[in-house]
């Protein structure tokens, strides 16, 4: 029997949805290993980048320890370098060794491939409902998100009044 590939897959689960937890089991079934990236991980307090890496980190630790995943599933944090040449060896230095990329993101799968790396493909998981863009956008509004995040996530956006604070960035 062939030994299943351990995957990275990044993002910048801002927030971390269904889709992403979708993808993840996804991801698991077919893997060893997930290596759960976090990109972006210095960016917090912005309005496309509200939640810092911790608060990331807690939401995502906390739903897959849920969902049986942490062990099958690490977490590390990636910084950005904004020099995409070197890009893959930045994250090459901050995450164990892996065998494929799962990822969706036409610069990811590009430089990735680029850089001789295997690259796979996702299946999208209700894309237009589970997208962080939009559930930060219904933040700002006051419109119902919670039913797009995991609801272990929801405790822990609540926690931290992301509603406000998705609010307040909106202005700067």
């Amino acid at each position: 029997m062939k030994k299943k590939p351990v995957a990275l897959f990044i993002g910048r689960f801002q927030p971390f949805h269904l889709g992403h937890l979708l993808a993840i089991k996804w991801i698991a079934a077919r893997s060893s290993k997930v290596i759960v990236a976090i990109g972006s991980a210095e960016k917090g307090f912005e309005p496309e980048n509200p939640f810092t890496a911790a608060e990331r980190r807690k939401m995502i630790a906390k739903q897959l320890a849920a969902e049986k995943l942490s062990k099958k599933c690490p977490i590390v944090e990636v910084s950005d370098i904004n020099d995409n040449e070197r890009w893959v060896a930045h994250v090459d230095s901050h995450v164990p060794s892996y065998d494929v990329v799962y990822s969706n993101n036409p610069l990811v799968r590009m430089l990735m491939k680029k850089a001789g790396k295997q690259v796979r493909a996702i299946p999208f998981f209700r894309q237009r409902t589970y997208n962080a863009t939009k559930i930060r956008s219904r933040m700002r509004v006051g419109k119902t998100w919670q039913d797009r995040v995991p609801k272990i996530v929801a405790k822990e956006l609540e926690k931290i009044k992301a509603e406000e604070r998705a609010r307040l960035l909106k202005a700067f």
